[in-house]
């Protein structure tokens, strides 16, 4: 072997290590790409994805999907390929790690923060739909934890409605945080709660705040809560979570409890976050579950108003729709439905 070829030999096997190296060292970013759609209106291995008591409920003809988006974990590697190929794909995107992950938490505490926006999702979702379809909701203080070693444990539970304390009527989180501020620490005080439908009281006697001192606590946070005669489960997968599938389970959950068939005979899909008034918000990944819409055969894609930007350019075969609310949505299905009005139906253009 010649020095000549002997340099180009080793020359050669080095590149090939250090683009091995490169290949395989992790680099600080997430990628997104297209994820598994859900049906919310068919029966899933023979259950309703939407159950409803003390209402009557429809079947539909047509289909609900909720998109997903697959995300790398936060304790997942990403390499420079995948990285690379993600940029590239029209159905990928890249973002880094911190814009995705901004707090370095444990991913049991990304899952449980995911799983909580998830259960919020469901009860505005629930609200909004019983709202839309002219059902009376009442906001009322509600219990969302307690702390494992405070005055409430065993006593006060995620989902009791706060009424009142010591008799005195609380419909806000700022009236129950004031009325308890205003005790002495260490002092009793009655909330009155409904569980399972059923009002009770509870007596808690008040801690030391750890962090404000001097000011009383019950050991516990509060949210406003919705209350309603219905009862509406949603029988979703648990590993599901994030608060993107609002919009669709409000529509699937009010196509259930009316007589119209809105959905027809039509596959629908979308995603965005929804309030218990029925407002819908930007959601993230927005691409990347068009593409999932189109793979799982939609004719319609909803999207709320504010992610129109992030579809420009984009092409699809999918209906794009673009909405504000849970109440577009269903008049745009209305007109849809319409061959002389589909054409008043927004889009993202």
């Amino acid at each position: 072997m010649t020095k000549q070829t002997w340099t180009a030999a080793v020359s050669a096997l080095l590149f090939v290590l250090a683009a091995a190296v490169v290949a395989m060292t992790p680099v600080p970013f997430v990628t997104y790409s297209p994820g598994a759609t859900h049906e919310l209106l068919a029966p899933v291995d023979g259950k309703h994805v939407i159950d409803v008591q003390g209402l009557d409920t429809f079947e539909s003809s047509g289909h609900v999907l909720m998109t997903t988006v697959s995300v790398t974990r936060s304790d997942a590697p990403v390499s420079l390929p995948e990285v690379l190929y993600a940029y590239w794909a029209p159905d990928r995107e890249v973002y880094p790690r911190d814009h995705v992950y901004p707090v370095r938490l444990p991913e049991g505490e990304v899952r449980n923060r995911e799983a909580q926006q998830m259960a919020t999702s469901q009860a505005d979702a629930a609200a909004a739909a019983l709202r839309a379809a002219g059902i009376s909701v009442e906001q009322i203080p509600m219990i969302q934890s307690v702390a494992s070693t405070g005055p409430a444990v065993d006593k006060l539970f995620p989902g009791d409605f706060v009424l009142a304390i010591d008799d005195k009527p609380t419909p806000t989180v700022a009236a129950v945080r004031e009325a308890i501020e205003s005790r002495g620490i260490g002092q009793s005080v009655t909330f009155r709660v409904r569980r399972d439908r059923e009002e009770r009281a509870v007596v808690i006697d008040t801690a030391a705040s750890r962090t404000q001192a001097g000011v009383p606590v019950w050991g516990g946070s509060l949210v406003m809560g919705y209350s309603y005669a219905p009862q509406v489960t949603i029988n979703l997968d648990p590993a599901l979570g994030g608060p993107s599938a609002g919009l669709m389970l409000a529509l699937a959950i009010f196509e259930r409890i009316t007589p119209g068939d809105i959905a027809g005979s039509r596959v629908i899909a979308g995603s965005g976050e929804i309030d218990g008034s029925g407002a819908v918000k930007a959601v993230g990944g927005i691409r990347e579950k068009l593409a999932g819409a189109g793979r799982a055969g939609a004719n319609i894609f909803f999207v709320p108003d504010a992610n129109c930007t992030d579809l420009a350019g984009v092409e699809s075969p999918v209906r794009i729709v673009s909405v504000a609310s849970l109440e577009d949505a269903i008049n745009s299905l209305d007109l849809l439905a319409d061959p002389a009005t589909e054409q008043l139906v927004r889009g993202c253009a």
